[in-house]
């Protein structure tokens, strides 16, 4: 599993949490998986990887990826098994990647629910080119609805947030001001601000808010864990600061011609 890391705030700020696309890349090769990661979050996107078909298809139907990129030759449940399984629920544009360019295997990918294919040994920028193209294609079909914040994403009309892959039970008013917090990612929120967006005129105790963060964090994985993501600034308020799926260190270089 990739090592997972807070992100820092840096002079360039980190994308907008509610124009995050999430794009999840299925490849078996941990090593390409990990530059094709670490180089679409350069570009701005919310990246999740899986190496195996069972994996992919529960992420796809718990993240509600953008868009796929999706090796061919997998362990387990084969690529085009995969492809075809997603596409019967889910719209989002799914690229593969593929050793073999056959007339009749090309036409089995569009068969079996592909949007495009890219053929290994492939450069990495023509890949870029084609997700970019496909992302604009398709557009943002709900651009409000969902919040993406590195590892956690935030569904709103179905009331479902989901954090390193997994689903996290929250209250409706806890809901609302973690929803609230990742939508000001980065910036410090006082108590009273965070009080009158979720509680309004309901409740005029600064302390609900500490006690609903409190059980945010524990929802998250606890103090220690959830108290990275939403940092208290004493005497002020709380900072939403999102964790970010990056390995510690990738040359630039990698980013070169890639092979399968």
């Amino acid at each position: 599993m990739q090592q997972e890391r807070t992100a820092v705030q840096t002079g360039n700020p980190a994308p907008s949490p509610t124009t995050q696309q999430r794009i999840l890349v299925v490849e078996d090769d941990p090593t390409l998986s990990r530059i094709l990661a670490y180089s679409l979050q350069q570009r701005g996107y919310s990246v999740w990887t899986a190496s195996e078909g069972r994996q992919a298809i529960m992420l796809a139907r718990t993240v509600r990826p953008d868009l796929i990129v999706l090796d061919l030759m997998l362990p387990g449940i084969d690529g085009r098994d995969v492809c075809r399984l997603i596409r019967k629920w889910l719209s989002a544009p799914i690229l593969v990647l593929t050793a073999r360019d056959s007339e009749d295997d090309i036409v089995a990918l569009f068969q079996a629910g592909a949007d495009d294919y890219v053929t290994k040994p492939f450069r990495t920028r023509e890949l870029f080119a084609r997700i970019e193209a496909l992302l604009r294609r398709w557009g943002d079909s709900s651009p409000g609805n969902v919040l993406t914040a590195g590892t956690l994403v935030i569904f709103r009309d179905e009331h479902r947030v989901v954090y390193r892959g997994r689903e996290i039970r929250l209250a409706p008013r806890e809901f609302a001001l973690l929803a609230a917090l990742v939508e000001r990612a980065g910036r410090v929120c006082t108590r009273q601000e965070l009080l009158d967006l979720v509680w309004g005129r309901d409740i005029v105790d600064l302390r609900n808010v500490d006690v609903h963060v409190h059980r945010i964090r524990e929802a998250l994985g606890g103090e220690a864990e959830g108290g990275r993501l939403i940092q208290t600034v004493h005497g002020i308020g709380y900072r939403f600061v999102p964790e970010m799926r990056t390995e510690d260190v990738l040359s630039e270089d990698e980013e070169g011609e890639t092979h399968g």
